[in-house]
């Protein structure tokens, strides 16, 4: 078969970046322009009369030859991302533009390398990713910080508004916590907030939130927007969370005792606001701890 007309221009292809590809109706390459050997690795002789899904990637064949057929009938197609292999092994991601001919009963389209962009995007995605997270986190124990606890307890309310359901928020600080780090240090101190963020987490549930507020205060949103018995969701949590900080924490020094004073507060009987909660679930929590510690306590 002839080539296009076209290909008498091939001495001034080359100094496109982008690879001239004609592709007859059973998908294998007929001509490829000098810029192929830069998008592809390969020489387009190399290429020639072979079927381009033996250079594409496996992932993208049946997208890519629905989208042929869509060119084969006629349809131009100005926008399609997919990856083949270079020559070298590595994957290269290509933006495509095709269309059909006519007169040559081929399938015409242009590649362009755009892995380098699609680097710089991944790039940019996993540090806004990390910026998300840092910015939602706690540094120290990973937990949820302030501002994205607030966020799931709006979001828990209105489940909750809409399902006639219940929420509550458990406050709790660490008992003799300033005696750890008077006696043992800011490390071991930090050490020991870090193990009592994995077990509150490992205690709660998964519709549950746990979140550290600062210091050796965490705080739990105990969320119960599709049952009507918050009470009992409450008690569950709570025996749990006591029940996972019982053992004493194991470090070089010794062995440390962990306890916890947790107040509650629910919603909407204590407060329609998160700061109402808080401070609700903040003063139980101190009336737990009047108590001698290690234990719970509800705002009357």
């Amino acid at each position: 078969m002839n080539k296009p007309a076209f290909a008498a221009l091939a001495e001034y292809m080359d100094l496109l970046l982008d690879a001239i590809c004609v592709v007859d109706p059973e998908h294998r390459f007929s001509y490829l322009s000098p810029g192929a050997q830069r998008v592809f690795g390969y020489e387009p002789e190399e290429m020639i009369g072979r079927s381009m899904f033996d250079f594409m990637h496996p992932d993208h064949h049946a997208e890519t030859l629905l989208r042929a057929e869509q060119v084969n009938s006629g349809r131009d197609v100005l926008h399609f991302e997919n990856r083949y292999i270079h020559k070298d092994g590595s994957v290269i991601y290509l933006h495509w533009t095709a269309r059909w001919s006519e007169k040559d009963q081929m399938r015409i389209g242009v590649a362009r390398d755009i892995t380098a962009q699609r680097a710089l995007e991944q790039e940019r995605e996993a540090l806004i990713e990390r910026l998300e997270h840092m910015a939602l986190t706690d540094s120290l124990t990973q937990l949820p910080n302030r501002a994205l606890f607030y966020d799931r307890v709006r979001t828990a309310q209105a489940r909750a508004e809409r399902d006639a359901g219940g929420l509550a928020i458990l406050y709790l600080d660490l008992d003799k916590f300033k005696a750890v780090n008077d006696h043992y240090g800011h490390a071991t101190g930090d050490e020991l907030l870090k193990a009592v963020a994995t077990r509150i987490q490992s205690a709660i549930r998964n519709t549950d939130t746990a979140a550290r507020l600062g210091g050796d205060e965490f705080v739990v949103l105990v969320d119960a927007s599709h049952t009507r018995r918050l009470d009992s969701a409450i008690d569950k949590v709570v025996n749990k969370i006591q029940a996972a900080l019982k053992p004493p924490h194991i470090m070089k020094p010794g062995s440390l005792a962990i306890t916890a004073s947790i107040g509650v507060a629910m919603w909407p009987e204590h407060g329609h606001s998160i700061e109402q909660l808080l401070h609700h679930a903040d003063q139980a929590m101190y009336n737990a701890k009047r108590r001698g510690g290690n234990s719970a306590s509800t705002i009357c």
